[in-house]
C-alpha cells in the first residue's frame, strides 16, 4: 500500500516527460489540421477519404486515445471557418462514408462508432459509479423516442439528426474507457488550445482584409462577408470554431491553478485573452455576458492565489493590445468602438419607448410568438425529434423555448432538475475533498464553466437540449470531463485516507515499541 500510495503522489509532480508530449502532441495536432484542410480543399477529389481512413487506422492502434478524442471534435467543430460545408451535394467537405443509398455517416459519425468498439476491445474494464446520473440522459431519450413515434418522423429526418446526434453520447462510455488516466485528459485538454490563435488570426485578417481567409486559399469557396448595420455596416467577423474558443476558455481554468498544469501560466493567460478577444471581435452579446460571467465566479471561487494572477493577466493584455496597436494589425479602436456600438444598439430608448433593432424585434413580435403556437399544441410532452419538432425549431428564440418544442413542460422540469442535480453532487465532493484533493480546483472550473453554459442556453442557444445535430455539444463534453475529474478525485481521496491511517497505525507501533 506505501508502495502504491508513493507512487501515486509522486506522479502528480511529474511534469517533465508529460510538457515534452504535449508540445510534441499539439505539434502534431494542427499538422494533421492542415492535412485535412490540405486534403480537402486542394488536393483531388476522393483523396480526403484515402486520408481520413488512415486517420482512422492510426486512431485504432494508437495509445494517444485523448489525441484523436481532441482531433475529431475540432474539426467538427469547424475550426477558423473550415469544413463548414455540410451538405451531401457539396464536393469539397469532410468525406461522406455512404452504407447505402441516401444515407452517409460523416467522419464524426465513423469515429464514435470506432471508438465505442475500440472501447469493448481495447478499453480499460473499470467500474465507475456514474455520480452524476449520466443515465438518467439515455432513460429521457427513451420518452423522447415514444414522443417522437406518436408525432410521427420520416426515415430521412431520423437518419439525418436524431440517430447522429444521440449517438454522440456514447462518448460517455467511450471517452472514460480509453482516456482513464488523469494526465492524458489534462493533455486532452491542452490539444484544443493552440485553435484559439488560428480562430483570432482568422477573424483578423477578415477585418484586415475584407475577405475570408479561406477566400483567399481557395477562390471557389466564394463566402459572403456579412456586414452589420449596427456596427455602421463595417464587417462583423464571427468565429466559426466559435465552440472550441469557448471550451479552451474554461479549459485554461481547469489548468491554471492544477498539479496537471504542463506548461506556463503565461501560456494559459494568452489563451484566455484571445479567447475574449475572439467574442469581441464576433460581437455577439450573449457570449461576451457569458465569458465576463465565466471569468467573474473563476476569480472569485476557485482563485487561489487573485493578486499575482490578474497581474499578470493585465500585463499580458497590455502587451497584445500593444502588439495589435504599434504593428497596426487591427484598427482596435475602431473595432472595439463597432463592437460596443452592437453590444448597445439591440435596445434603444425613444420618446420614453423602447425600440429594438430589426433582427431582435424580428425575434420577439414574430418568431417567438409563432413558436409559442406550437409549443401550446404539445405542451406537456412536446414534440421529440419528429418531422413537427424540426419544422417548427428557432435555435434564436432561446434554451427554455427549445426546450419546451423538443420536450414540453415534463422535459423542461426534468433538464431544471438534472442542472441543480450536476451542481448539488459536484459541491458535496468539493466539499468533502476539501482543498487538500488535487482535483478541487478543477472541479470548481468546470462547474463555472457550466454555469456559462446554463446562462447562455437559458436565454439564447438552446445548449442543455438533447442532441439532434452532427456537430459534439461542448455542455455535454464539458459534463464528461466533471464525471471523470469526480472519479479522479475519489480515487486520490481513497488513497490519502490510507496513506492517513498508515501513518497512524505506523506511529502507534513506534509508541508501542517505546
Amino acid at each position: 500500500m506505501k508502495t502504491l500510495i508513493g507512487k501515486y503522489i509522486k506522479s502528480l509532480n511529474s511534469k517533465r516527460s508529460d510538457s515534452q508530449e504535449v508540445k510534441l502532441m499539439t505539434s502534431m495536432i494542427i499538422l494533421l489540421f492542415i492535412l485535412s484542410v490540405l486534403s480537402v480543399y486542394v488536393f483531388p477529389i476522393g483523396i480526403s477519404k484515402l486520408i481520413f481512413l488512415i486517420f482512422f487506422i492510426l486512431f485504432w492502434f494508437s495509445s494517444k486515445d485523448y489525441f484523436w478524442f481532441a482531433f475529431f471534435i475540432i474539426i467538427t467543430l469547424t475550426p477558423s471557418g473550415f469544413f463548414q460545408e455540410t451538405s451531401s451535394d457539396v464536393a469539397r467537405r469532410l468525406p461522406l462514408i455512404s452504407i447505402v443509398p441516401k444515407a452517409s455517416l460523416s467522419v464524426m459519425d465513423v469515429f464514435l462508432i470506432l471508438s465505442l468498439i475500440k472501447a469493448y476491445v481495447k478499453g480499460k474494464r473499470i467500474k465507475i459509479k456514474d455520480v452524476l446520473g449520466v443515465k438518467y440522459i439515455f432513460y429521457f431519450a427513451i420518452v423522447l423516442s415514444i414522443v417522437t413515434l406518436f408525432h410521427g418522423i420520416s426515415l430521412k429526418t431520423f437518419i439525418g439528426q436524431p440517430l447522429r446526434g444521440l449517438f454522440f453520447y456514447t462518448i460517455f462510455f467511450s471517452f472514460p474507457s480509453l482516456v482513464h488516466k488523469r494526465k492524458d485528459v489534462a493533455k486532452f485538454l491542452y490539444m484544443f488550445l493552440p485553435f484559439v490563435f488560428f480562430e483570432v488570426f482568422s477573424q483578423g485578417y477578415l477585418l484586415y482584409t475584407g475577405d475570408f481567409l479561406q477566400n483567399t486559399l481557395f477562390p471557389e469557396m466564394n463566402l459572403v462577408v456579412y456586414r452589420d448595420k449596427l456596427m455602421e455596416e463595417s464587417i462583423r467577423s464571427l468565429a466559426p470554431g466559435y465552440s472550441i474558443v469557448v471550451m479552451s476558455f474554461i479549459f485554461c481554468f481547469v489548468l491554471y491553478d492544477s498539479v496537471d498544469r504542463m506548461t506556463s501560466k503565461t501560456y494559459l493567460i494568452v489563451i484566455m485573452l484571445l479567447g475574449t478577444l475572439s467574442m469581441f471581435l464576433s460581437a455577439t452579446r450573449q457570449s461576451i455576458i457569458m465569458f465576463a460571467l465565466m471569468f467573474l465566479l473563476y476569480v472569485i471561487f476557485v482563485l487561489k492565489n487573485k493578486r499575482s494572477f490578474m497581474v499578470q493577466f493585465v500585463i499580458i493584455m497590455v502587451v497584445i493590445f500593444f502588439v495589435f496597436d504599434y504593428f497596426n494589425i487591427l484598427d482596435l479602436n475602431f473595432t472595439l468602438s463597432a463592437v460596443f456600438d452592437r453590444l448597445i444598439g439591440a435596445i434603444q430608448i425613444k420618446n420614453g419607448t423602447f425600440e429594438a433593432e430589426d433582427t431582435l424585434d424580428y425575434r420577439l413580435s414574430y418568431r417567438l410568438p409563432l413558436l409559442w403556437s406550437y409549443i401550446k399544441q404539445s405542451i406537456i410532452l412536446g414534440y421529440g425529434y419528429s418531422d413537427k419538432y424540426f419544422n417548427y425549431y428557432d435555435g434564436h428564440i432561446g434554451g427554455i423555448m427549445v426546450a419546451l418544442l423538443q420536450a414540453g413542460i415534463t422535459g423542461l422540469f426534468f433538464y431544471a432538475l438534472y442542472v441543480v442535480r450536476i451542481y448539488k453532487i459536484t459541491i458535496l465532493y468539493i466539499k468533502k475533498f476539501s482543498d487538500k484533493n488535487t482535483v478541487t480546483n478543477s472541479l470548481k472550473s468546470l462547474l463555472v464553466g457550466m454555469s456559462g453554459f446554463v446562462l447562455l442556453n437559458t436565454f439564447i442557444n438552446p445548449m442543455l437540449v438533447l442532441n439532434f445535430s452532427w456537430k459534439p455539444q461542448e455542455f455535454f463534453i464539458v459534463l464528461v470531463l466533471l464525471h471523470q475529474y469526480i472519479n479522479f478525485g475519489k480515487r486520490e481521496y481513497f488513497i490519502r485516507k490510507k496513506l492517513s491511517e498508515t501513518n497512524i497505525k505506523s506511529e502507534r507501533r513506534t509508541i508501542f515499541q517505546v
